[in-house]
């Protein structure tokens, strides 16, 4: 009671504008491609670094009250800070490579690996100040405000002409993307490649809800992730892309093997099931599920795919022989850096879309295995998170940031900034439920204090 009554104190005084800046960082990172599409194109630019310039003003406004380095205090007993902080000392010493261009590759190359990184900070130090209750009430906002029109506006833009003004890309393309005769969709992102780690990030986050909804009989829940996970189920097929398929099958097969609910998933995949055979039955052959013919269509006419799996697993021992031990630089291999560099290519450029080879040459062997070792390090974490989760929020946050940072063990996010941003933001969410978890948790011990508990008064 005394711990509600002092949180209620607190919310009197208001939220610090570093939180609203925060939470129009990740609005902008949605509708960032909208603006620059159809809104204001004369003012791309701008509209791109802007993003950029909303995150890093509201973490200096956080610096002026609060140590702008400061992580929860449990994190100090894992490697999480001194392999973050290994991070940042390569790629900033990366940036002044002998070996790249010009320094304003460098400089290029720095914003790419770690313009987001604040997220680690700002967002574990929003989990401490808000109640399980808001969090829910947020997911509902987030799905009903920002999810729905986008499945809308994803349905609209695949019902027309692929050279439609609707879907065209942020710059002049002399062809458009088609999946069969209808068009690849980017929503109000960009490109195609924004557009899937969005819908990759929103299948597992639904995914997660529903489990929770199934584990702790939550019915508002339930209805929250069939909403959401139903329309992404809609509207993925429709950009056209393969490999979300299989990277958020991955990643929920993995989540279903760590949480060792058998029971509860089966329920999940009975309720599954029963929706798509309803949705089937329904809507026959309605544009909603043409997504899917097309996509199959798409997938058998390209015989590629596996090769691109093969060049893409095998990326770091490509990238030894290329970049050796310490590699070329950050932004060696951004795809903007040919436009700052004269003369044609240069030593360490690779191309292509093979994003591990490139960061790879980019940062060596060292710094490459420094960059996994977090990776693997803060996967770690979110895999503690869900096996500890007792509470419907610690699941949905914990499951959504360790199917987000699974792929990305291999897979770069310096070349994407969606997917930069989803990634350092489930990052630095899971950190902050994981830190609450053992401050409140006592490993080996039977009957610990739960932070459902917790929670459940603060609500």
């Amino acid at each position: 009671m005394k711990t509600a009554q002092n949180h209620s104190a607190r919310q009197s005084h208001g939220r610090p504008s570093w939180m609203y800046l925060l939470g129009l960082f990740f609005l902008l990172v949605i509708v960032d491609g909208a603006l620059r599409k159809w809104v204001v194109p004369s003012q791309e630019a701008i509209i791109f670094v802007l993003k950029d310039a909303v995150l890093w003003g509201g973490y200096l406004l956080y610096a002026l009250k609060r140590d702008p380095l400061k992580l929860p205090r449990p994190l100090y007993s894992t490697w999480v800070p001194l392999l973050i902080g290994a991070y940042v000392f390569v790629a900033v010493l990366q940036a002044f490579n002998l070996r790249q261009p010009n320094v304003l590759i460098g400089a290029i190359g720095l914003k790419a690996h770690l313009a987001y990184l604040p997220l680690v900070v700002l967002v574990p130090a929003v989990i401490t100040q808000v109640t399980a209750r808001q969090v829910l009430r947020c997911l509902w906002g987030y799905v009903l405000i920002v999810c729905v029109p986008i499945t809308v506006l994803g349905v609209y833009q695949f019902s027309q002409p692929p050279t439609a003004w609707i879907n065209t890309y942020v710059n002049d393309m002399n062809t458009i993307a088609k999946a069969a005769d209808f068009p690849r969709i980017t929503g109000p992102f960009p490109y195609i490649g924004s557009f899937t780690p969005y819908l990759q990030f929103n299948a597992v986050l639904g995914t997660s809800i529903l489990l929770s909804g199934v584990r702790w009989n939550r019915t508002a829940l339930l209805v929250l992730g069939g909403i959401l996970l139903g329309g992404t189920a809609i509207v993925l097929p429709m950009a056209g892309s393969r490999s979300p398929i299989v990277i958020i099958g991955s990643g929920v097969l993995a989540l279903f093997f760590i949480t060792r609910s058998w029971s509860q998933w089966l329920q999940l995949l009975t309720i599954g099931v029963i929706a798509i055979i309803i949705v089937t039955q329904s809507v026959g052959d309605s544009i909603l599920l043409q997504g899917w013919d097309a996509l199959a269509e798409r997938v058998q006419a390209s015989g590629e795919a596996r090769t691109r799996i093969v060049n893409f697993l095998a990326g770091p021992l490509t990238g030894l022989e290329q970049g050796g031990l310490l590699g070329y630089g950050v932004g060696t291999n951004h795809q903007v850096a040919p436009g700052f560099v004269s003369g044609g290519l240069w030593d360490g450029w690779v191309g292509g879309d093979n994003r591990v080879l490139r960061v790879f040459v980019e940062l060596g062997a060292i710094g490459w295995l420094v960059l996994t070792a977090m990776k693997v390090t803060l996967l770690h974490i979110a895999y503690q998170a869900v096996r500890m989760s007792r509470h419907p929020v610690e699941l949905i946050v914990g499951g959504t940031a360790f199917c987000v940072m699974l792929p990305h063990v291999l897979l770069p996010v310096v070349y994407n900034v969606v997917s930069s941003a989803l990634y350092w933001g489930s990052a630095g969410a899971v950190l902050g439920i994981w830190s609450m978890q053992r401050m409140t948790y006592s490993w080996g011990n039977a009957e610990v204090e739960s932070t459902a508990i917790k929670l459940d008064a603060l609500e």
